[in-house]
């Protein structure tokens, strides 16, 4: 991060700013983030990557940040005991602005036996074709995907959802935008379970190619999930 992107993510900012305008950028942006590594929790999104990705956390920052706390990008260092081992990354978090958010992506799922408070699971918004847009597919490919190592394609990590769940992204990838995507098992994890992936194979794979690169995430920070 340069000095002036340093300067904007130590400046304070008031307690409270009024009229904070969500554009449908920064919406896709958000649902796309969400569906790959964020975490919102009574209406505030947890931006978090290792340091390796420090700058995918400085670009989220940049088209965010009208929407932060005052405390700007942080250095975050914990301690593994279970395996012995210090992990590092950068986080950042909103304000408590996107409660709606929160409604779209968390449904109550049982009571937590410690805070006698109902407990919330992440799952995939019914509206999701409101937002199945090219901004919110390449956020989500930055967290999620990654280019097939050995022919001309890409996949995208699809474990995380259920069998509908994988039926209606497939359906949404073929219907906006003419794309066949492949779902795909992809061995079975340390504990046994089975592994998923969304495969977009050679004859998708432009169409897939030209959604991803119309913003500069992709290619500017991400070059190595690209095929050329």
């Amino acid at each position: 991060m340069n000095k002036t992107n340093m300067n904007k993510a130590n400046k304070s900012f008031p307690a409270k700013r009024k009229n904070v305008k969500i554009t449908r950028e920064i919406r896709d942006i958000i649902h796309g983030y969400v569906m790959s590594d964020g975490y919102l929790r009574e209406g505030q999104l947890t931006v978090e990557q290792n340091s390796e990705s420090s700058a995918f956390v400085e670009w989220l920052y940049s088209k965010l940040e009208h929407l932060t706390t005052r405390n700007g990008i942080k250095d975050v260092q914990r301690f593994d005991k279970r395996t012995n081992t210090t992990t590092y990354s950068k986080r950042f978090f909103t304000r408590r602005l996107l409660k709606g958010f929160n409604k779209m992506w968390y449904k109550a799922s049982g009571i937590h036996k410690k805070t006698g408070k109902p407990k919330y699971v992440k799952t995939v918004p019914k509206s999701l074709g409101c937002f199945f847009s090219k901004t919110f597919i390449t956020v989500w490919y930055a967290g999620d995907g990654t280019k097939i190592i050995g022919s001309r394609g890409a996949k995208i990590e699809a474990t995380c959802f259920n069998e509908e769940q994988k039926l209606l992204i497939k359906e949404l990838f073929k219907s906006k935008y003419d794309i066949n995507i492949h779902i795909n098992k992809a061995g079975l994890s340390k504990t046994g379970t089975q592994q998923w992936t969304f495969n977009i194979n050679s004859e998708d794979y432009d169409k897939f190619h030209n959604i991803i690169t119309e913003i500069d995430l992709i290619p500017k920070l991400f070059p190595n999930k690209l095929c050329y």
